[in-house]
């Protein structure tokens, strides 16, 4: 019998929510479902039905709090202002018990309670939306002194849940934030690199090169310094547009990672095939008179190939064995002319 009074309160606070305008009325509905969260929590009984109440309460404190100032005006209509400060006068009525609601949500950790149980389930989508509530709090101005370590763990857990979800894009964001902020634990950066990857692929896969950009603009902008999407965007234009059109954007990464071989790599097997169609297209009878015809492009894809083996520290040994092959053959040409 407790369970479907429970859930009948939570569906009775949703819907009246959203008629309810008073702050006052708003505020006694966010403790009554505050109530049905942690009683149940307390107990070590949370269900579907509290950790519903749970975000419920937040709605509701959050609604209380926009509607809770109110300007005082003069007969005129006019704002009255504060003699002292200048400032429009106003009146709350329940805004600093809102205050202690959330203080108390961050100390008790809530929503990283919540998270934890829909993770148990396997029910990812939720719990990232509650790991997220509790970075928000966390970053809020009701939170006082919190380590750099419990958000950016709270910031991982919520990049786990996002990459469970198939929500990469929310996953790569939180986990690079996480790590900024000192994270290293758990593999984040196989999640860092794999994220966008995953994205990028079922583009690509797709042919939908304007759903990739699109994805990869979005990353960059909330990343600026990660080499790895600048990678990425040079091989969606590569696939749309060809080589030439990808340069920009693979030397873009070079400049914020010089050490990724990754992009020397696609770098030098780029300017391969270029060497490989003017060979192609050659009229040369000759080693040495075709050497000589293609010696002027020979030098970028040495230079990238070598950069790439020289570094070998995120391409394949497929990758690896490959550029060693280009690099063999395109010495034996530039042999030649010398």
């Amino acid at each position: 019998m407790k369970k479907s009074i429970i859930m009948l309160a939570c569906g009775m606070l949703m819907a009246s929510s959203a008629i309810a305008q008073d702050s006052k009325a708003l505020y006694g509905e966010a403790q009554k479902a505050y109530n049905g969260y942690f009683l149940k929590a307390q107990g070590g009984n949370l269900d579907d039905e509290a950790a519903m109440c749970l975000q419920t309460s937040y709605d509701l404190y959050t609604q209380a709090l926009a509607c809770d100032t109110i300007f005082e005006t003069n007969k005129d209509g006019s704002p009255k202002l504060d003699k002292k400060t200048g400032k429009p006068k106003f009146k709350t009525k329940v805004s600093g018990d809102i205050v202690k609601a959330y203080e108390t949500m961050i100390a008790q950790n809530d929503f990283l309670i919540a998270g934890e149980y829909y993770r148990g389930k396997e029910d990812y989508h939720n719990a990232a939306l509650a790991y997220g509530r509790n970075a928000a709090l966390l970053q809020s101005k009701y939170a006082k002194n919190v380590p750099d370590s419990v958000l950016s763990e709270t910031l991982f857990l919520q990049g786990f849940a996002n990459y469970f979800d198939k929500d990469y894009q929310n996953c790569f964001i939180n986990m690079v934030k996480a790590k900024e902020l000192g994270y290293t634990a758990n593999g984040i950066d196989q999640f860092i690199d794999d994220a966008p990857n995953q994205i990028i692929q079922k583009y690509v896969n797709e042919s939908n090169y304007a759903g990739a950009n699109e994805a990869l603009d979005h990353m960059m902008a909330e990343v600026p310094t990660n080499a790895n999407l600048y990678t990425l965007k040079a091989r969606v234009q590569e696939f749309e547009k060809g080589f030439e059109a990808a340069i920009p954007a693979y030397e873009a990464a070079l400049s914020r990672d010089p050490n990724n071989a990754f992009a020397y790599y696609c770098m030098g097997v780029g300017y391969t095939d270029i060497v490989n169609n003017a060979i192609m297209n050659s009229k040369a009878i000759t080693d040495a008179a075709l050497a000589k015809e293609i010696a002027p492009l020979l030098g970028n894809p040495i230079k990238y190939l070598s950069k790439a083996v020289e570094l070998n520290n995120n391409i394949s040994p497929e990758m690896l064995e490959d550029a060693q092959k280009k690099l063999n053959i395109l010495n034996q040409y530039n042999a030649l002319v010398q």
